[in-house]
């Protein structure tokens, strides 16, 4: 009886590896029909309506930021700010290298901190990047590790920032975002963290990304009570639009801001604008001189606060 079995046994693997083999193979058949296009990184899920917001080029004061161009792969910035009702006057000083499968930039100021940034590519796919900053203020210095993989029509990411093996704490987030039709893609995201060792929380994100011809919605879900909703319109090559609205609907505090940005190119400017519900207003002017040298203006007023700021900038390329 027993010899019987094996031979039963025997006969039963093969078939069995047979059909997960061709079930597999038939996967990889229907998706390549399918031709399903790759959907972006999970952390770029807002990207094109974020480029139409002026939260990275709003500043008070004056500025001026002189670039060199020391080779093909190598070029130093200085930064100069004064004037700032926010901040004391500061210079920074940058690189940053650019290689066939590189990437490094590094910025520090007057201060003392450091920030750094290396990308590295693997190959096409498969990307690993480190950011670091330090600095003499307790609790804000950061270490994050992430790696990147971009498949053919999905993209995973895992990323962990500031861990620490010996205190068993850190923050721990693994994403992926999968196309299933041309135009549709959805994602889930798990973020860990532990900022003692006898404490912890994890919550999930589910995200819903729809790409049309020139214009891109998304919306994303928050377990800890966050609701998030994107629209990209690119009306044509010079004109943009992007509004966000972020819902925040908690046990003990329920709250909404909704945001319109605008991106205008005009021959030789480009004009941003920002309004959203609290009642803030954003201007940023960008007028080029000549190739190499542009002049800023940017504006802010935050009616609810009764609180405006007015910035001048030139930036130089050299």
């Amino acid at each position: 009886m027993a010899g019987l079995g094996e031979k039963v046994l025997s006969k039963s693997t093969p078939s069995t590896s047979w059909s997960l083999s061709s079930l597999l193979n038939g996967i990889t058949e229907y998706k390549e029909k399918l031709n399903l296009p790759n959907p972006g990184t999970f952390e770029g899920l807002h990207r094109e309506v974020k480029a139409t917001f002026l939260t990275n080029l709003l500043f008070d004061g004056g500025r001026a930021d002189l670039t060199r161009v020391l080779s093909q792969n190598l070029q130093v910035t200085h930064s100069f700010t004064m004037g700032s009702a926010l901040a004391p006057p500061m210079y920074n000083f940058g690189a940053a290298y650019i290689g066939t499968k590189s990437f490094l930039h590094g910025t520090i100021d007057t201060d003392g901190t450091l920030s750094a940034r290396m990308n590295y590519a693997w190959n096409a796919k498969n990307v690993t990047k480190i950011q670091a900053h330090i600095t003499s203020v307790p609790g804000h210095s950061m270490l994050q590790l992430e790696q990147d993989y971009q498949g053919s029509d999905y993209s995973i990411n895992y990323k962990t920032i500031n861990p620490s093996p010996v205190e068993n704490t850190g923050i721990y987030i693994l994403s992926y975002i999968q196309s299933v039709t041309q135009k549709l893609a959805l994602g889930v995201e798990t973020v860990y963290q532990k900022p003692t060792p006898d404490s912890e929380e994890c919550f999930k994100s589910l995200v819903a990304k729809y790409s049309g011809k020139n214009y891109i919605a998304t919306l994303q879900w928050q377990e800890i009570g966050t609701i998030q909703a994107s629209y990209f319109q690119k009306i044509n090559e010079k004109v943009e639009f992007g509004t966000e609205l972020q819902i925040l609907v908690g046990k003990e505090r329920r709250d909404a801001l909704c945001t319109v940005g605008g991106k205008f190119d005009f021959r030789t400017s480009t004009l941003r604008g920002q309004v959203d519900t609290s009642g803030r207003v954003c201007v940023v002017i960008e007028q080029k001189i000549t190739p190499a040298l542009s002049f800023l203006i940017t504006g802010d007023i935050e009616h609810m606060k009764n609180a405006s700021r007015f910035g001048v900038g030139i930036q130089l390329e050299a």
